[in-house]
């Protein structure tokens, strides 16, 4: 069952889903309304989750679940999986992109896993900059802390080796 994103408490469980590039207005109204339905369907062994979903930067989708209502399954969760699959096949896009996202302002500059640590060195991701992590521990720790800031998140690794 559908809820408004900010209805959900601060425990619901969180996934994030990152595109390789941003979405165009016509693809965004697309997943918006496939992901309504979506969710509004989304059941756990045949009870419904109350879950909902954000669109960031146009490009990442955060998905999240009151586990309090009722828990995601393993099959709930495959389920979820399932639409990012479909949706990528329908728009061309993937959302199981490993690129780290800097963000800029209203947008992100992607950088492959393999170029972070070069880019670290260059100056383009910096200790301040705020990069789009992909995971977080639920809800409340998404509204705290996310994006976080590079020196607060598993790039901090980098920091360390470009200071030395």
């Amino acid at each position: 069952m559908y809820v408004e994103f900010q209805q959900l408490p601060a425990h619901a469980r969180v996934w994030i889903y990152q595109a390789n590039r941003a979405f165009t207005e016509q693809e965004n109204r697309f997943v918006q309304s496939y992901l309504k339905q979506a969710v509004q369907d989304w059941n756990a062994h045949g009870a419904p989750l109350a879950g909902s979903f954000q669109i960031r930067y146009n490009q990442i989708i955060v998905i999240a679940v009151d586990e309090h209502h009722h828990a995601a399954s393993g099959c709930s969760i495959d389920a979820s999986t399932g639409w990012f699959k479909d949706l990528a096949f329908q728009l061309g896009i993937d959302f199981f992109d490993r690129s780290v996202a800097l963000v800029q302002e209203e947008a992100l500059q992607l950088f492959p896993l393999l170029e972070v640590k070069q880019a670290v060195a260059q100056g383009l991701i910096t200790t301040e900059s705020f990069i789009a992590i992909p995971q977080v521990k639920d809800l409340a720790d998404y509204r705290a802390h996310w994006p976080a800031q590079a020196n607060d998140s598993w790039l901090k690794k980098y920091f360390v080796a470009a200071s030395v």
